[in-house]
């Protein structure tokens, strides 16, 4: 398993970094984690659209989902394009509709796409992996993920502030992407010091923090004995390995 960076830019993308997308790519097969402002022209870079095993949004706000509009967009003027596999919270697909053909009536959402709803905490199957989506908390419904190959885990937070589903997902993961998207504590995001402690309680291989507006202090990440972090940014790679 390996995961790729796309974008993690929030609340906007910037030139050189969209936001949320990130590539989990096995031998077989490939899942795009979220689809944020200004993913599409970077997953093009990576992969052909149509060759996608599955999409998984963790939830509707535009700096995590806004590039499922392109995609559509895509799918709609590529000629013989596959229906793409898309796995999101209940109605995504509705919303999208709304914006991309405004009629009810006619659901240009399912003829692109293969239009599946997260179910907390029951597992799916996308080729090699098992993932496993669990309800986060967050302002909107959100989910995060757990994904296992083999004998590699990976989890993915979503946006979510402190919950127990976030240690579940993450409990004794080789490898656990979390956003850490407040400078102090806030309900709905966290911060790089409490994505920390969720590292800690749930024993992780590797801390990764990702989604943030704000650079860290100019040392870089904190040095907190015990816990393995880093900070992602655009374009970066990681092999989730057993720990």
């Amino acid at each position: 398993m390996k995961l790729t960076v796309l974008g993690c830019s929030t609340p906007l993308p910037k030139r050189d970094n969209p936001c949320s997308g990130y590539l989990i790519s096995g031998e077989n097969s490939t899942i795009l984690l979220d689809c944020g402002s200004g993913i599409f022209p970077v997953l093009m870079d990576y992969i052909n659209p149509g060759t996608l095993s599955a999409i998984w949004i963790s939830h509707m706000h535009p700096d995590h989902s806004a590039d499922l509009i392109t995609l559509a967009n895509w799918a709609l003027n590529t000629t013989n394009a596959p229906k793409v596999r898309v796995l999101g919270p209940l109605g995504w697909d509705v919303r999208l509709n709304g914006f991309i053909s405004n009629d009810a009536s006619h659901d240009l959402v399912r003829e692109v796409f293969d239009v599946e709803y997260l179910d907390d905490g029951l597992p799916s199957s996308v080729g090699e992996f098992t993932l496993v989506s669990q309800l986060v908390h967050h302002s909107v419904t959100t989910y995060g993920v757990r994904i296992s190959s083999g004998d590699s885990t990976f989890a993915y937070s979503g946006d979510t502030g402190p919950c127990r589903s976030l240690e579940q997902l993450a409990d004794n993961v080789d490898i656990l992407l979390c956003e850490a998207g407040s400078e102090k504590p806030t309900e709905y995001h966290m911060t790089i010091h409490q994505a920390y402690e969720v590292a800690e309680k749930a024993k992780v291989g590797k801390l990764l923090v990702t989604h943030i507006p704000h650079r860290p202090l100019a040392g870089g990440l904190p040095d907190i004995s015990g816990i393995t972090a880093e900070l992602v940014n655009a374009g970066d790679e990681w092999p989730v390995l057993p720990t």
